[in-house]
């Protein structure tokens, strides 16, 4: 490993682009700022009691919301290589890097796999799948074991049913698309939201052993999908990113790829469960994730697809 000039190890994020197959090293957004966060225990330590709390979030927020810091996009753009060309408007007609940052994209940028039986991607970002949770825990050995009643906020008839089901974990990095959607359609229930920290999604924090999707501010969603049972939707907040803003109507029929939501500045993560026997991630996917690789996903683009017992059942 690499040593940074502050001294903290450089952590070399393998990513697979799923199209080419090709692996690559993803840029780090902030990179110092991450190893001085969370290099070091002191560094962890003195994130979490002054750093992850709301207030720095909405400081920080509310200058990304004004136009003071519309001069920041374009070094933004150029520096993550963001293709502007997806995007519905161009880079002038932005009035906040917050405008920006959770821009629409043209619909043909991100065509919408419909098949009934897929399940699709809910944004663009890297994901890693779990086609099967350990009872009542979602384990990966670089992170913190997750616990489904911690992470659902102690509702026991949430981690029962999902428990011993499927789930993926979409990590947002700051460079991709920031808008979220529905990855099967169905009928869509009230999101509520979990109050919490705002640590760093980065595997710079998750890899510190911290458990961040549990002490995050996070939401829960379930939507009583056509094919796939409940499905449980859950998007998760970081370092600097307090705000989750949801964009559906409760209670209405949503179709596969419908907007749900957006984030606000920064890196992000959306996390999905489905319940036991419902739903197989696509072979690949689970590959790449077995070596400890996260995948590059585009909205709209299949994912798994329904067991075959499920569609026998439905012929």
């Amino acid at each position: 490993m690499l040593k940074s000039i502050l001294g903290n190890t450089t952590k070399q994020i393998n990513v697979i682009k799923r199209m080419s197959g090709e692996k690559f090293v993803e840029k780090i957004y902030g990179e110092d700022a991450m190893k001085v966060f969370y290099g070091s225990a002191a560094g962890a330590a003195f994130t979490e009691k002054f750093l992850t709390n709301k207030w720095i979030s909405n400081i920080y927020g509310a200058y990304n919301d004004s136009g003071a810091s519309k001069h920041k996009i374009e070094e933004f753009v150029n520096l993550m290589g963001i293709n502007v060309s997806e995007s519905e408007k161009d880079i002038s007609e932005y009035n906040s890097f917050n405008d920006f940052f959770a821009r629409k994209l043209h619909p043909r940028a991100r065509p919408i796999n419909r098949v009934a039986t897929g399940v699709n991607s809910p944004g663009d970002g890297r994901l890693l799948v779990f086609p099967k949770i350990t009872d009542s825990t979602l384990s990966y050995v670089k992170w913190a074991p997750i616990k489904l009643i911690e992470l659902f906020n102690g509702n026991e008839s949430l981690a029962e049913r999902y428990k011993n089901g499927s789930c993926g974990i979409l990590r947002l990095c700051p460079s991709d698309y920031h808008r979220f959607h529905f990855p099967v359609s169905g009928k869509a229930g009230i999101t509520k939201t979990v109050p919490g920290l705002l640590h760093s999604v980065n595997p710079y924090a998750l890899e510190h052993k911290i458990s961040v999707y549990c002490l995050n501010k996070r939401t829960i969603c379930e939507l009583d999908s056509d094919n796939f049972g409940k499905v449980l939707l859950m998007e998760v907040g970081a370092l600097f990113v307090g705000t989750i803003v949801q964009t559906y109507r409760p209670g209405m029929q949503v179709e596969k790829g419908d907007e749900k939501g957006f984030f606000k500045f920064g890196g992000s993560t959306c996390i999905f469960f489905f319940e036991h026997g419902i739903m197989k991630f696509d072979e690949d996917l689970i590959q790449a994730s077995n070596e400890g690789f996260e995948t590059l996903v585009h909205i709209g683009e299949k994912i798994g697809t329904l067991s075959e017992g499920k569609v026998d059942a439905e012929r």
